[in-house]
């Protein structure tokens, strides 16, 4: 059992700081909730099963790229304590289940590591306070609490993180959403919370997790509409860069996330959709502006493509220049990256892509045949095409002369909308 009951947790008014925090999952979420807690004093322990990523952390290193995550860590008073021992972060306090849930097949969610999450606390720390930071399902809460019978206290507290700004948005969150059905638990987490500085929506599970898929596809919806209206404006001679700053403007719709690209990418979007998607369409209720968001965003991944071949047919033999792989800047992470599809396309091909991005230096292994230049300047050597993947701000300082000076064709596609 925990060190302390529910109830003695509870009772403590003022005194959370002598709680331990568990986590359970080391990736971005896991880790940017340890050090937000570590950096207000908590005793963390942070569990994973991956043996080579915790041997990693536990001599300060980190096993992606996430700005000001290792200097939190480094100035914590009190050291996260990393281990693979997952009864070890399961008998703390409260536990945080910060596991992945990839799509399946079919769209939907895996619940697989948030089921055995759940089944390795309940056997370890019966009545714990068990809150799920991972992106579930509508009803995932109470179908964890019904797997386990009840023996845990099942909260939902979804996590708002940005991959690059995931330690600031840990820090400093825009607001906190709590989901319980237990009064205690929700008490709990009031208290724990108290003082973040932010919002603070308190409401039962079902409504907590249905506010984290609305928000990330009401994102991914806006992103795909400034894109269906970056081709409308391809066409007509439009700029769009134009047309999403004066929308941004209005207060109503606001500039984020209206900046055309080749499409979303990432963790979180793309599997957050389809789960969505999956779930309208299990209960007949079918949601077709998420339907249209997705179609436009796989019309929009193809477009790089699409433009190689129109300006040269085969691509045989030609050598591709690619600025960007990791989905966004900030960040070295490709899950999902829209340039992904780009070079598995171009290598069928038989082209010769040579890449560079800022962060990212490795490919998967089905990428072998990409070469990884050093610099943006040595991609572009002896170039047929340069295409231009993701909108890191160091790619803003080139001119198309002055780019088109260093490549040997004449070919380049800017859907990021960089280039002076």
């Amino acid at each position: 059992m925990g060190t302390q009951s529910l109830q003695e947790i509870a009772s403590q008014k003022g005194d959370l700081n002598n709680m331990r925090i568990g986590i359970l999952g080391a990736g971005y979420v896991g880790l940017a909730t340890a050090a937000s807690f570590a950096a207000r004093g908590f005793e963390v322990v942070c569990a994973d099963i991956d043996e080579k990523k915790i041997a990693k952390l536990q001599i300060g290193e980190l096993p992606f790229f996430e700005e000001g995550m290792k200097e939190v860590f480094a100035a914590s008073s009190t050291p996260v304590i990393f281990t693979v021992d997952l009864a070890k972060a399961c008998t703390c306090d409260i536990v945080f289940c910060c596991v992945g849930t990839p799509s399946a097949l079919d769209g939907s969610a895996d619940l697989s590591f948030v089921q055995s999450s759940a089944r390795t606390c309940a056997d370890v720390a019966l009545n714990a306070l068990f809150v799920l930071k991972s992106t579930v399902p509508p009803g995932t809460s109470r179908a964890i609490s019904a797997d386990v019978e009840g023996k845990l206290r099942v909260a939902a507290n979804p996590e708002f993180l940005r991959e690059g700004c995931a330690v600031a948005d840990a820090l400093n969150p825009s607001r906190v959403v709590i989901g319980a059905d237990d009064p205690l638990a929700l008490s709990v987490l009031l208290d724990l919370y108290s003082g973040a500085g932010a919002p603070i929506v308190s409401t039962n599970t079902v409504t907590a997790e249905m506010i984290k898929y609305a928000s990330n596809s009401f994102l991914a919806t806006k992103i795909s509409f400034i894109n269906d209206i970056a081709n409308l404006c391809d066409v007509i001679g439009a700029d769009v860069r134009s047309v999403a700053q004066g929308m941004g403007l209005d207060d109503r719709i606001g500039a984020k996330f209206l900046q055309p690209g080749p499409g979303y990418g990432g963790s979180c979007f793309p599997k957050d959709v389809r789960a969505l998607m999956h779930l309208g369409q299990s209960v007949h209720m079918p949601l077709r502006i998420l339907e249209a968001t997705t179609a436009i965003n796989a019309d929009r991944q193809a477009l790089p493509y699409r433009r190689l071949v129109e300006a040269f047919g085969s691509l045989e033999g030609k050598r591709i220049a690619v600025w960007g792989l990791a989905f966004k800047p900030g960040t070295d992470d490709i899950r999902d990256a829209p340039v992904l599809g780009l070079l598995r396309q171009c290598v069928i091909d038989h082209a010769e892509c040579v890449a560079f991005d800022p962060l990212v230096r490795s490919l998967p292994s089905e990428f072998s045949e990409v070469e990884i230049a050093n610099s943006a300047i040595d991609g572009l050597q002896n170039a047929d095409a340069l295409v231009i993947m993701t909108d890191w701000p160091e790619f803003a300082e080139f001119d198309r002369a002055r780019i088109l000076q260093q490549m040997s064709g004449t070919c380049v596609v800017d859907l990021r909308y960089v280039l002076r």
